[in-house]
C-alpha cells in the first residue's frame, strides 16, 4: 500500500550509488493546446538531482519549437524528497499519498506555475498482488524505474501557469507517479505511460511495452493498469492499444481496456498537443501527446508519453543496413 512516507527517500545502502528515485507530473490546458510536465530524478548517495520542466503548446514536431524547456542536471539533491526546493525554481511538498503541491519560477523569468494535485482514487502499487491480478506481468521489459518501487497516481490537477507572460487557468485530471530502487539508465529499453480521461467519474491508467516492426511501433504486451469509475479503483486484467503516428508523435489512439470484474470500456483520442521530449533523461527520449478521448457521450483529455531510450530508438529507426 502505498503512504505518505513513499514521497520521502527510502531505506537503502550509502554505498548503492545507483539508487534512484523519482517524481513526475503532468498536466495541461486543453482549451489552449498546452501540454505539460514536472519531472526530478534524484541520485541521493551522489547527492545530485535532475529536474525538467517541459511544456508545449499545439503540435511540435521538433524539440526546438518547444515552448518552455528547462532541464538541469546535477542539482544538489534535496535531504527530504516529500518537501524540497531545487536551485532551478521547482518546489514540491506532499501533504499526504493523495494530496500535494508543486510551485515552479524559471530563472530567466518566462514560466511561472502554482499546482494542486488532489487524487480521484487511492494511489495503485503494482506490485501489491492485492492491487494488481498481472502481477506476475508486472515487469516493464528493461525498465527499472517501474520495475522496482513504484506508484501511479490519477487525480485533479488545478492552479495557474503563466507562459511568456500570458496566465492560464489549469484545471485537469491526468497523472503522476514516484518510483525509486537501484537502476542503470543506459538506453536499452521502450514503453509507453498511458493516461485516459473520460470527464469526472471515468479514467484509466495502462502500462504497455513498446516494440519497433518495420519502423513502427508496437504495443504490448500490456503489463498493468487500472480504471478509476466514480472514485473507485479496479485493476485491468486485459488491454491493448494502437495508434497512428507523425514523427514518433501519436496522432490518433485506440484502446479497449478490461477491469477485473469483466466490464470493458474504448476510447478514441485525438491529439491536441505534442512534442519529443529529449531531456528528461540524458540516456532517453519520451513523446508526449495531449490527447481528446471520445468513449460515446463521454469525453476528456489526458496523455500519452511513448518513452524510448535513445539506443533502443536507434535499433529499431535507424538505417543500421547502411553501415
Amino acid at each position: 500500500m502505498i503512504e505518505h512516507k513513499d514521497f520521502s527517500f527510502h531505506p537503502c545502502d550509502p554505498a548503492q550509488t545507483d539508487w534512484t528515485e523519482t517524481l513526475f507530473m503532468i498536466f495541461s490546458v486543453p482549451h489552449a493546446g498546452i501540454s505539460g510536465n514536472l519531472y526530478t530524478l534524484a541520485r541521493p548517495n551522489l547527492g545530485i538531482c535532475h529536474s525538467s520542466i517541459e511544456i508545449h503548446k499545439g503540435i511540435c514536431l521538433e524539440p526546438w519549437k518547444i515552448h518552455h524547456n528547462d532541464a538541469q542536471m546535477h542539482l544538489a539533491c534535496p535531504k527530504d524528497f516529500s518537501d524540497f526546493s531545487l536551485a532551478n525554481g521547482l518546489t514540491f511538498k506532499a501533504h499526504s499519498a493523495r494530496d500535494f503541491h508543486f510551485t515552479y519560477e524559471s530563472l530567466d523569468g518566462n514560466c511561472a506555475l502554482d499546482l494542486s494535485f488532489k487524487a480521484v482514487c487511492d494511489p495503485f502499487d503494482p506490485h501489491d498482488p492485492e492491487q494488481n491480478p498481472m502481477i506476475g506481468g508486472a515487469q516493464v521489459a528493461g525498465y527499472d524505474g517501474w520495475n522496482n518501487g513504484h506508484m501511479e497516481g490519477k487525480g485533479r490537477i488545478t492552479g495557474w501557469l503563466n507562459l511568456r507572460g500570458k496566465s492560464y487557468e489549469v484545471d485537469c485530471i491526468d497523472g503522476m507517479d514516484k518510483s525509486w530502487g537501484a537502476r542503470r539508465d543506459w538506453g536499452n529499453k521502450g514503453a509507453t505511460w498511458v493516461q485516459v480521461s473520460l470527464g469526472e467519474d471515468l479514467n484509466a491508467f495502462m502500462v504497455f511495452g513498446l516494440r519497433f516492426e518495420n519502423k513502427e511501433v508496437v504495443y504490448g504486451p500490456f503489463n498493468y493498469g487500472f480504471v478509476s469509475v466514480n472514485g473507485e479503483r479496479r485493476p485491468l486484467v486485459k488491454a491493448t492499444m494502437r495508434a497512428v503516428r507523425t514523427a514518433m508523435l501519436v496522432m490518433r489512439a485506440e484502446v479497449r481496456f478490461e477491469d477485473d470484474r469483466g466490464e470493458v470500456y474504448e476510447a478514441v483520442g485525438t491529439t491536441v498537443a505534442a512534442a519529443p521530449w529529449y531531456n528528461f533523461n540524458p540516456s532517453s527520449a519520451a513523446f508526449q501527446t495531449l490527447m481528446r478521448w471520445e468513449s460515446g457521450a463521454k469525453v476528456g483529455y489526458s496523455h500519452i508519453a511513448d518513452f524510448a531510450g535513445l539506443g533502443y530508438l536507434s535499433e529499431g529507426m535507424a538505417d543500421l543496413h547502411d553501415l
